[in-house]
């Protein structure tokens, strides 16, 4: 890359926060299964969104390409890759102040570095929880989960697919910064603040809800430099339960009902694969093929009396569907899935712990549709010459359980050609197949863009153009993400 652009982007943050250096640049190479890009030819980590918006304008005004990123490696998905050549990545890693905790309205306010395992304690002096993926990366960005709708683990608390991201604070690809929801005024944030208000309403301004634009944009139409986030209040009384089951449809008239009665926390469903992988053992074999996770609380001073009911309905509930909650299954034992929830996996990486590789599958239908679907996958792993044994599956009722998220996570060596090639072939023909029944792929890998976007209508993918040239005219934002093309004008 033109020196000048290096010594451009060091008088805005500084020279010692700018680098071309191997080991810096080789951090951001796509490790996803079958997965391609360029290498970057620059790295810079702003402090502020000051910064953030002056290396915006500055790629504007010398046309060279910019990939946000907040969270560290491993990198499975391929999104933060870089599709051009002469893309400068912008870590936002050292942006990680937890700006405000408001535990009277349940909200908190983060920069985009801020990872799980600084906000939970932060969280814990004011009482409250955040409501987060199942066993996130101990690099995982909140924010960067928010904004790419990782499903949470209680969908009780799940209302809308935004959730639970509020306001948030963005540098369009113009450079032009603009505060979403609340946030957007009357008011600076300290004003608001007196006079008690906590950005909490992620609507607006006016009738319209730009955050929408840009949660799942994978980069391409703004850069965020915070976010308010919903937590709820961190239980007093807390036991998880777990319901074994030889079939995944057998466990589904069971979960509609309890979830529509919103009598637990954790609702999800891993296969023995995943499970083992969770509790870094080998010991899948002994497990049942399908372990239901439940979570049941009580708050406050009668966190007891309110344990005791939600635990007494359930248990009717699973007496009446034929299923038995238990404390202890096989070698697992309740506690032992206790220690996963409200934590980041230790490192390694949990999907990476046992063979090195994952290549993951993430795709969005409904509880009872889901059986189906797995069962097509199977399918193509055994022609692509894939072990099922070494598909971990992890299944996440969303929206008060309206739909539901599928996690296909298959193992591999990264080291074994033959292995590669035969989960690289499961990736695009599994993929593939499983659009062809029925799944929606809300947050596509960057292996699967173009398979993706050739699905969708051509009105919506005119829509999402023309808000690209929109919100940002130069293509300089993750250019290739998506279906933006290549080229920078």
């Amino acid at each position: 890359m033109n020196a000048s652009i290096h010594n451009k982007l060091a008088k805005i943050v500084g020279e010692e926060r700018v680098s071309g250096e191997q080991v810096h640049l080789e951090q951001f190479m796509n490790r996803e299964v079958g997965g391609a890009g360029e290498q970057p030819s620059l790295v810079v980590w702003p402090s502020s969104a000051v910064e953030v918006s002056k290396i915006v304008n500055l790629a504007n005004s010398t046309y060279f390409p910019i990939v946000p990123v907040s969270s560290g490696p491993p990198r499975l998905a391929g999104t933060t890759t870089p599709k051009v050549k002469g893309t400068v990545i912008l870590d936002l890693t050292r942006m990680n102040r937890v700006i405000r905790v408001d535990a009277k309205n349940k909200v908190v306010m983060i920069e985009p570095g801020v990872t799980y395992g600084q906000l939970l304690p932060e969280l814990k002096k004011a009482g409250l929880r955040p409501l987060m993926p199942l066993l996130p990366k101990e690099s995982q960005s909140v924010l960067a989960s928010c904004l790419d709708r990782e499903p949470t683990t209680i969908p009780r608390f799940h209302w809308d697919s935004s959730d639970p991201l509020l306001c948030t604070e963005t540098i369009f690809g113009t450079g032009e910064m603009l505060r979403t929801g609340s946030a957007s005024g009357p008011g600076s944030l300290e004003e608001q603040w007196e006079s008690g208000q906590a950005q909490k309403n992620p609507m607006g301004p006016s009738q319209f809800d730009p955050f929408r634009l840009v949660q799942g944009s994978q980069g391409t139409i703004g850069v965020v430099t915070w976010i308010t986030m919903k937590c709820e209040i961190a239980p007093d009384e807390h036991n998880v339960f777990l319901i074994g089951s030889g079939s995944l449809s057998s466990l589904q008239d069971f979960s509609y009902a309890i979830i529509r009665r919103r009598l637990v926390d954790e609702h999800f469903i891993v296969n023995a694969r995943c499970l083992s992988e969770m509790l870094r053992r080998d010991a899948w074999h002994s497990l049942p093929a399908w372990t239901l996770i439940l979570g049941i609380s009580g708050h406050g001073e009668l966190a007891q009396d309110e344990f005791d009911y939600r635990f007494g309905d359930t248990e009717d509930i699973a007496r009446k569907a034929g299923v038995k909650l238990e404390t202890k299954i096989g070698s697992v034992d309740a506690s032992d899935v206790t220690r996963l929830l409200d934590t980041p996996s230790p490192e390694p990486y949990w999907k990476i712990r046992s063979l090195g590789g994952c290549s993951e599958l993430h795709f969005v239908s409904t509880l009872d549709a889901i059986p189906g679907l797995h069962s097509v996958f199977l399918k193509e792993a055994e022609d692509s010459g894939v072990d099922a044994e070494r598909i971990g599956v992890y299944v996440q009722p969303t929206v008060q359980g309206v739909n539901a998220s599928c996690s296909l996570n298959v193992f591999y060596n990264p080291q074994d050609e033959s292995d590669v090639a035969n989960v690289t072939k499961l990736t695009v023909n599994g993929s593939e197949k499983l659009m062809e029944s029925g799944a929606f792929f809300s947050r596509p890998p960057g292996s699967l863009r173009e398979d993706v976007y050739s699905r969708v209508s051509p009105e919506v993918l005119g829509a999402m153009k023309r808000v690209k040239e929109i919100f940002d005219p130069r293509n300089v934002l993750s250019p290739g993400n998506l279906c933006f093309g290549e080229v920078i004008e």
